[in-house]
């Protein structure tokens, strides 16, 4: 019988299928184990694409079993083309394939897609093993703004821990108001990681409801947590920080310190000239260069001399630290002179 004969006797004309808007043929050039099943993965890529370009729902399900392909480039071309047909099922169902490949780009093409539906399955993707694939979530969560909102709040409770750290940092990124007081709340998570996410997307927010909370964990949580809790109350610029960052000086990390440092230089009070002077002679070259630096933005005369000193430090950039620090001087010292008004 004719019935059996291959149809394909040499490689099929894609751009010709495509044409005729021939999804039949397209969906048998891909379809694993038919009998027209083309084992040149370029060309089923090929016929994949095509049947993302052509506007007729037949072509969805051809694409759904090219999920499945033994290749990876025609796996992730499925993927596009489902999206370019807006098949939003289809993708949510991809989110759980075994490949993470293909689940990392079901989920970027649901966040480009915009629909709010996508939401709580890709809040669940924040616990997927893969950290790509929770990254993508992350970022098309964001894309989808509000909607995204308050079940991202929820997942800060549950029990996945890098589900929480991943609902953290989409936070941060969506940048709600409403997000303040439950990151506030995860500053305190029994995971660092957790913790330090939520230090991040706080920061970002520069809101003074976190001024206490950062505080406090600038005492005793981890160290990449103290780190940025210094670096957010020197955004705060409130005075409130000054004498936590000061006794933050004397850490025993030495990123720690040299964040304190520069927080101190952001808030601009004299209260700290005198640990910043000492900071001078931390063994560490970091936080004595960004020391030197700060004592600049203060612009207390009290540090003219240890700056000086600072000019013989073994470390370059200390003394160009210290360099720059005693010219910010100098020109504050001048600009207040010249700005004196006689009567």
């Amino acid at each position: 019988m004719q019935a059996a004969v291959r149809i394909f006797d040499s490689k099929p004309d894609i751009a010709k299928m495509l044409a005729n808007g021939d999804v039949e043929n397209l969906a048998r050039t891909v379809e694993i184990g038919g009998t027209d099943f083309d084992h040149d993965e370029n060309t089923r890529k090929e016929a994949v694409d095509a049947l993302g370009s052509l506007a007729d729902q037949r072509a969805v399900d051809p694409l759904i079993g090219a999920l499945q392909d033994e290749n990876e480039r025609v796996r992730l071309s499925a993927v596009a083309a489902l999206k370019r047909h807006e098949a939003f099922d289809p993708l949510v169902n991809a989110m759980h394939v075994n490949d993470s490949g293909v689940r990392r780009a079901a989920v970027e093409a649901l966040g480009q897609l915009g629909n709010p539906r996508a939401v709580l399955p890709l809040t669940e993707t924040l616990a997927d093993d893969d950290r790509r694939v929770r990254a993508a979530s992350v970022e098309a969560l964001a894309k989808l703004d509000e909607p995204s909102v308050d079940p991202l709040i929820h997942e800060l409770q549950v029990t996945d821990s890098q589900a929480r750290r991943a609902a953290a940092e989409a936070l941060g990124q969506l940048g709600n108001p409403r997000a303040v007081l439950p990151l506030i709340a995860a500053l305190k998570d029994q995971d660092w990681h957790v913790s330090f996410a939520a230090a991040c997307a706080l920061k970002q927010f520069n809101d003074p409801r976190s001024l206490e909370p950062f505080i406090e964990v600038l005492s005793e949580g981890a160290t990449d947590v103290r780190r940025v809790a210094a670096e957010a109350l020197g955004q705060l610029g409130n005075p409130r920080a000054v004498e936590p960052l000061v006794e933050v000086l004397s850490d025993r990390y030495k990123n720690v310190r040299e964040v304190a440092a520069w927080a101190l230089g952001q808030l601009g009070n004299t209260q700290a000239v005198g640990p910043l002077i000492r900071a001078l002679e931390d063994p560490y070259s970091d936080v004595r260069e960004v020391a030197a630096w700060a004592l600049g933005q203060l612009g207390d005369s009290r540090a003219l001399n240890p700056l000086n000193e600072a000019l013989k430090d073994d470390n370059q950039r200390v003394q160009k630290a210290a360099a720059h620090a005693l010219k910010n001087i100098a020109s504050k010292s001048s600009h207040s002179k010249h700005s004196i008004t006689i009567t």
